[in-house]
């Protein structure tokens, strides 16, 4: 996602993350930093920047003081990524629709000193988009009324993804379809109801105490994430859902060189990898998965399913999201799917 900060405005490409809160950058002066194509992001050269004072609620939702009476923030992720710098405030600058841009003064984020782990040199930080007070959904809400959306393409496309807020992000069309946002702790998540899963025909209830009864299902039992690549189930589910497929796939396994994946297939002497349809049955939303992203080709002639056993928290990564229009309404606590080739509507 592209943002510009600071006066005169600095162009930024970062990561949208709807599992964080917290917006970032790599700053100079940089102790430990990740290589990046982009220069640094120099904090005396905007007129806008200031940092946040130790007093604020915002150093005190955020951050911490150090002994030279300096806000700082720390913040790390599920890869053991992490951010490490002063607390700031400086001018956000987006493009618009209706106008060519638009600014927004002292949006807090961090300018990071210290940074690492498995970012590409491309990108430099994280826009969160998570539903804590500290992300740039919250604190632009006056603006953007609690609404946003993007629209992901998949890997291999040569067009960029659209992410959009306000009366620009809602989602319209007749094949629209909307799931309730379950409030949870922590409220960075947007936490939703899975109530199972089919492969073709057969359907497999998720979480289930009583699989006649939906009731039975946990309200709030997944999450969706813009910032986690594949996506993770429970174990037993997992296994319950790999052996479905097995039964349901005809081709001969094998197993990826890195041992990342669980389920693997040769590409067949004819080019063409097929699966049954895949569909995610959240609450009130059947959302199909992709076969481009569900199997993506992980090395040369190799097809691994990108639904893998977790023994933490499950979560709805963004390769089963690509090509579809989503949009958060978090006045009315849904999160809407709709069908589209997201390489057409990309600006």
């Amino acid at each position: 996602m592209k943002i510009r900060i600071g006066t005169p405005p600095v162009e930024i490409l970062a990561i949208a993350d709807t599992g964080s809160d917290l917006t970032w950058t790599q700053c100079k002066p940089c102790s430990r930093c990740y290589n990046q194509t982009a220069p640094l992001f120099d904090p005396e050269k905007t007129k806008t920047y200031r940092k946040v004072s130790c007093k604020s609620k915002q150093c005190s939702e955020v951050g911490s003081c150090d002994s030279s009476n300096n806000c700082k923030y720390q913040v790390s992720y599920g890869d053991r990524s992490y951010s490490i710098g002063d607390l700031a405030v400086d001018t956000f600058t987006f493009d618009s629709n209706y106008r060519k841009k638009v600014s927004f003064p002292k949006v807090a984020f961090g300018c990071g000193h210290q940074n690492g782990g498995t970012f590409k040199k491309t990108g430099s930080g994280i826009v969160g988009l998570g539903g804590g007070s500290s992300s740039i959904v919250k604190q632009l809400d006056k603006y953007i009324g609690g609404r946003f959306s993007y629209c992901l393409t998949f890997i291999d496309s040569n067009a960029s993804s659209r992410i959009s807020f306000g009366r620009e992000a809602i989602v319209r069309g007749r094949k629209v379809k909307s799931t309730p946002i379950v409030s949870k702790y922590p409220d960075t998540f947007y936490y939703l109801t899975l109530e199972g899963v089919s492969v073709g025909s057969e359907r497999l209830e998720y979480n289930s105490i009583n699989s006649n009864s939906k009731e039975s299902v946990e309200e709030g039992n997944i999450i969706i994430d813009s910032g986690t690549t594949l996506t993770f189930l429970p174990g037993d589910f997992y296994y319950k859902l790999e052996s479905t497929l097995v039964k349901a796939i005809r081709g001969k396994r094998v197993s990826d060189s890195q041992a990342n994946f669980g389920l693997c297939y040769a590409l067949p002497r004819n080019g063409k990898f097929n699966a049954p349809p895949i569909v995610a049955h959240f609450r009130g939303a059947d959302v199909e998965l992709r076969q481009e992203s569900t199997f993506l080709e992980v090395e040369n002639g190799v097809f691994c399913l990108t639904l893998v056993p977790s023994q933490d928290l499950a979560i709805f990564g963004n390769l089963q999201q690509m090509n579809y229009h989503i949009g958060y309404d978090l006045k009315n606590l849904k999160v809407s799917f709709l069908p589209m080739d997201c390489s057409k509507t990309s600006r």
